[in-house]
């Protein structure tokens, strides 16, 4: 156990916050109006570094996993490969905290753990993988890419299985987190190295 360290009538203990960065994780992806339902994610693509705004879908709290969905016709698919680092950036705006997030990824299309994803998925969600064509096509008028009728019906489920050839599922494997609270009275930071084992070494950092 890590030791608690008092400051300004606040008790600090690293396995504590840890442990709260990856709950704060967890109902993120489980919460559409939580703060961390959205995350940046960053990865080296054909024009240097590109961000991308993602929504959290799973986090796996023992495993140290964080994932997203996306369409494979993506240029974030094509630029990714198995095995490629990835970071991610999230903010809690109300709590001031940031948590920092890079592994690394796999990808995951028409197997056992993509088609559980995509299952989980709401009809609505599944929609947006409807498009004839892919995401970044050129297009001579602002677009969704959806079709008028598409845009502005409801589908069934048995509608929304035709985009399921278009889905994606991109994990990532953390490695190293970066939790920091902005405090009037005094920031405070830390960084967690995971290991092969899920198990981690910490130290604070200055802000």
């Amino acid at each position: 156990m890590m030791d608690v360290v008092e400051m300004n009538g606040i008790s600090y203990n690293l396995n504590y916050i840890e442990k709260d960065c990856w709950v704060r994780l967890l109902n993120g992806s489980l919460k559409g109006k939580d703060p961390m339902h959205n995350a940046a994610v960053a990865s080296i693509g054909k024009f240097g570094v590109h961000q991308r705004t993602v929504v959290l879908r799973r986090v796996n709290t023992q495993q140290k996993q964080v994932a997203f969905h996306t369409d494979i016709r993506s240029g974030k698919w094509g630029e990714l490969n198995n095995g490629d680092t990835i970071s991610w950036l999230f903010y809690d705006a109300p709590a001031r905290i940031q948590i920092r997030l890079s592994g690394t990824i796999t990808k995951h299309y028409n197997d056992d753990v993509a088609n559980q994803a995509w299952n989980k998925s709401t009809v609505n969600s599944k929609k947006v993988y409807l498009g004839l064509q892919g995401p970044s096509t050129i297009s001579a008028i602002p677009t969704s890419g959806l079709s008028e009728t598409l845009e502005t019906n409801t589908i069934t489920e048995e509608e929304a299985q035709k985009g399921k050839p278009n889905f994606g599922l991109v994990i990532t494997n953390i490695q190293w987190m970066e939790w920091l609270w902005l405090n009037s009275k005094g920031h405070r930071r830390a960084a967690f190295h995971y290991n092969n084992d899920f198990t981690f070494n910490a130290h604070w950092l200055i802000p």
